[in-house]
């Protein structure tokens, strides 16, 4: 079972394990309430046999004046007690009690029994919940298998297009020497391979796995990259210091192609994009429309222009919660936007 299987099948759980086991508190609580009322009823007819019979060890009595106390009424004021007639007595109406220590120990057996019951009951229903989890679950996880299954075949396909694209492009490159379309053609399918390999790994539900970048020289590389596809914009690479943390090198490159794409993408014509490496962060700023509303740019299918599907800040957003990268957003319309990675969370180059 996948990561986010097992999320789904704990939090499923846990909505309607918890929405029973209130309902189960509920009806104990008022089981509780039912049962302390026909303990008292019982006690009171216990009362009224014993005011005849005067043989009841469990109870003391005693004498009190009429005018002061009602009948048919239970006390409970420091244990039970209850007032009853005396024949051919004017004055005075007989007082039997329950002792509060005996109370106590009545009440407390009432509610041990029922502590029993309702872990049991409790027992039932977690196991119950965790079934019916399971089975409501089942076409969910059949229709992710079956996706998955999809996914593969396609990657599967995939290989040979771009096995023969890239012979075609060394065939060509042998007979025609270097030309730059056809270096943009080639770092695009790196980029469709860089792709493939992170579908593969999420496929398999491997691990990221963390190592030393120089993510300055990485963000360099991808900035080049990038320049090739938008030969008319003018790219600035800076580089302050080195900037080397332990991270994921496909999915840090993900993060980078997509920001400097965008940057590309949205900018004026020939207009500029500037990438900085200072401290922890690296800079993308751009000469671009700016962004209308900030709040809703990493929301899944939400743009502002007519190309794109919306996708691109969302992936990174999820990407840099992953990594644990910080990432802050300065916008002006008609003016650029810069974007800020922060790196500073991540582990320094280990020795």
């Amino acid at each position: 079972m996948k990561s986010y299987e097992k999320e789904s099948l704990f939090k499923n759980f846990l909505v309607f394990f918890s929405l029973l086991e209130i309902l189960l508190l509920l009806l104990f609580t008022q089981l509780y309430h039912t049962q302390t009322q026909e303990y008292e009823q019982r006690l009171y007819k216990t009362m009224q046999v014993c005011s005849y019979t005067m043989k009841c060890k469990q109870f003391t009595f005693d004498f009190a004046i009429k005018n002061k106390h009602r009948l048919n009424e239970l006390y409970k004021d420091n244990g039970y007690y209850a007032f009853f007639t005396i024949p051919k007595s004017k004055k005075y109406f007989m007082k039997i009690s329950y002792p509060p220590k005996h109370l106590l120990n009545d009440i407390g057996m009432l509610k041990q029994l029922l502590w029993f019951k309702f872990a049991g009951a409790t027992l039932l229903l977690l196991v119950i919940a965790f079934f019916f989890t399971l089975y409501s679950l089942k076409p969910i996880r059949k229709a992710l298998h079956l996706n998955d299954e999809f996914i593969k075949d396609i990657l599967h396909d995939f290989n040979t297009p771009i096995t023969s694209m890239l012979l075609n492009i060394k065939m060509f490159e042998k007979e025609k020497g270097e030309d730059p379309f056809i270096k943009r053609v080639s770092h695009s399918i790196d980029t469709i391979l860089l792709l493939q390999n992170n579908l593969k790994s999420f496929l398999h539900h491997s691990p990221s796995q963390n190592k030393n970048i120089d993510i300055a020289s990485l963000a360099k590389t991808r900035l080049e990259v990038m320049q090739n596809i938008y030969p008319k914009l003018t790219f600035t690479y800076k580089k302050h210091n080195e900037l080397i943390k332990m991270t994921n090198s496909e999915l840090l490159t993900r993060i980078l192609d997509n920001l400097i794409s965008n940057a590309s993408k949205y900018n004026k014509a020939n207009g500029e994009v500037k990438l900085s490496i200072l401290g922890d962060t690296l800079s993308i700023k751009d000469t671009g429309k700016g962004i209308k509303n900030i709040d809703k740019v990493l929301q899944r299918y939400y743009k502002e222009q007519e190309r794109g599907l919306g996708l691109g800040l969302h992936i990174v957003q999820k990407l840099i919660t992953e990594l644990n990268i910080k990432m802050h957003i300065k916008t002006q319309e008609d003016i650029g936007t810069t974007i800020i990675l922060d790196f500073k969370h991540l582990a320094k180059k280990s020795t």
